[in-house]
């Protein structure tokens, strides 16, 4: 990328700037506007959360004070955000999603390295599923994390460990909860091709949180899993710093089930609606172009239409 390409750029970040801070003042548009539309959208009352100690936007404060030097970013980059070289001297950091939650998520998290562009595209495969796509463009020099692999763990305090592993769940991570004879079991998987690192991390998760997982091979992606009372023992410890919306409120509602602060057919009722569906019909999935559109018109988009992909 040459430099006037990056100038122009930058431009555009500049106007996107100018566009939001228009939207605050004249219409009152800010990220927990952004926020509820989601909510509203997917089918969940913000203000009956709230009724029981809930907030669903505490996600947005997390992501509001991460910065590019963060240990969360590197969990993240050992998740599901992708790092590639353009050339010598600069880098392309992405993401993409079709979710609904994951679309705010994703804009969020890039935004708190810069203000990033977006795509949308398709793919041959799935030719009406649009998949929304953020990056930003950095100097070498400006990414911490260059040539850090996973071993860079070990050099953690517990903090930075704990905001390591919330990126790594946040972006390729699973949280959920499954019903069992006496009640639900608390799950927090996180998954990778990569044995080995599955295998390092989880005995750096015992050795620094005493907290215990075990793991599940298989010959695609595998599983480092913590269940029931570890499980719950390590999002008290990530909570702090856990910012992908479902995750995070899938965490809350559960916690307060499992400290009795909710009977199990109120646990059921809000987990109810934070359930994916395979049914085709899901306004969580495969939405991601809608909620973009909706919750935040400020976002920058490249090209306008989506752009097909020959995968």
């Amino acid at each position: 990328m040459s430099p006037q390409t990056h100038d122009r750029e930058a431009g555009r970040s500049l106007l996107v700037e100018e566009i939001e801070k228009a939207l605050r003042e004249r219409l009152g548009w800010n990220e927990i506007v952004m926020d509820n539309i989601m909510w509203k959208y997917i089918g969940v009352s913000v203000n009956e959360l709230i009724t029981y100690g809930i907030d669903a936007h505490a996600w947005i404060e997390i992501l509001r004070h991460l910065s590019i030097n963060d240990t969360y970013m590197l969990g993240a980059v050992h998740g599901d955000v992708f790092v590639r070289s353009t050339s010598r001297s600069w880098y392309e950091i992405s993401a993409s999603t079709t979710s609904s939650p994951g679309v705010l998520y994703f804009e969020r998290l890039t935004r708190s390295i810069k203000t990033p562009t977006v795509e949308l595209t398709t793919r041959r495969r799935t030719p009406n599923v649009v998949y929304v796509r953020f990056y930003v463009k950095l100097r070498r020099s400006e990414w911490p994390w260059y040539g850090k692999g996973y071993e860079t763990i070990s050099s953690f305090n517990t903090s930075g460990l704990l905001r390591y592993l919330a990126g790594l769940v946040d972006t390729d991570g699973i949280v959920t909860s499954e019903k069992q004879p006496y009640g639900y079991r608390f799950e927090i998987d996180i998954t990778s091709a990569n044995i080995e690192f599955l295998e390092f991390l989880k005995n750096m998760v015992y050795e620094r949180l005493s907290i215990t997982g075990s793991i599940k091979k298989s010959k695609g992606d595998s599983k480092l899993r913590f269940r029931s009372l570890q499980a719950v023992q390590l999002y008290e410890g990530l909570r702090q710093y856990l910012a992908h919306p479902m995750k995070r409120l899938r965490a809350e509602v559960y916690l307060r089930y499992y400290n009795k602060e909710l009977t199990i057919k109120e646990f059921e009722h809000f987990y109810e609606l934070l359930k994916y569906d395979n049914n085709g019909n899901d306004p969580k999935r495969y939405h991601a172009a809608d909620i973009l559109t909706q919750a935040a018109p400020q976002t920058h988009t490249h090209g306008g239409y989506p752009l097909p992909l020959n995968l």
